[in-house]
């Protein structure tokens, strides 16, 4: 159990490890990838999170985040000084996609097949690939950015329904990190090195 509490908490803080930019200056956008902590209205609208209490502190009503108010990528945003990065989904909406970066995030998902039926981690980042090859975003966009990456418990709790027991080695300590490992270099091959 203490391995998997220090795992948690190492995680969280990759994304402060740039400290010496200051409330994120030069920093213009944000490319985030994870579930529900991050999701800012990837999952579909038959989602809880586009229904009533979600939502009514920010933005005003049900907008697709799993919360009452804000997600954590709203206030790295805000620190960047940027508004939220649009959610994937919403790319072909008519809104200017590249302005602030992209949300690949989907709610419920981890780095494995979780019970929820969307883009894992690797999918989101074969998302993120294509959005690339689309030539949406130039290298000086990827250097100015950061990429957000949130793992909650989510594949814990598909390990657990899947008949696994309390009792293992943090199953997936070692398998998430190599899951997550395999799909960095690709991340940093693209440019986006702010991870």
């Amino acid at each position: 159990m203490e391995k998997l509490i220090f795992f948690i908490f190492l995680v969280l803080p990759i994304i402060f490890a740039e400290a010496h930019h200051v409330r994120g200056e030069g920093f213009t956008k944000l490319f985030v990838f994870g579930d529900s902590y991050v999701d800012t209205g990837n999952s579909g609208r038959q989602a809880n999170s586009w229904k009533k209490p979600y939502g009514i502190t920010f933005p005003g009503k049900p907008a697709g985040r799993f919360s009452d108010g804000r997600v954590f990528t709203d206030y790295i945003a805000s620190w960047m000084g940027i508004r939220s990065p649009i959610p994937y989904r919403w790319r072909k909406m008519g809104n200017r996609v590249e302005g602030f970066g992209m949300n690949f995030a989907y709610g419920g998902t981890g780095v494995f097949d979780t019970l929820v039926k969307a883009p894992n981690m690797t999918a989101q980042i074969n998302l993120f690939q294509q959005v690339l090859e689309y030539k949406l975003y130039t290298k000086r966009d990827l250097n100015s950015s950061i990429a957000l990456v949130s793992l909650a418990g989510n594949d814990y709790f598909a390990y657990l329904a899947g008949n696994g027991t309390i009792e293992f080695d943090i199953f997936g300590a070692s398998d998430i990190r190599s899951g997550y490992s395999s799909n960095s270099p690709l991340m940093l091959r693209d440019g986006d090195d702010e991870v």
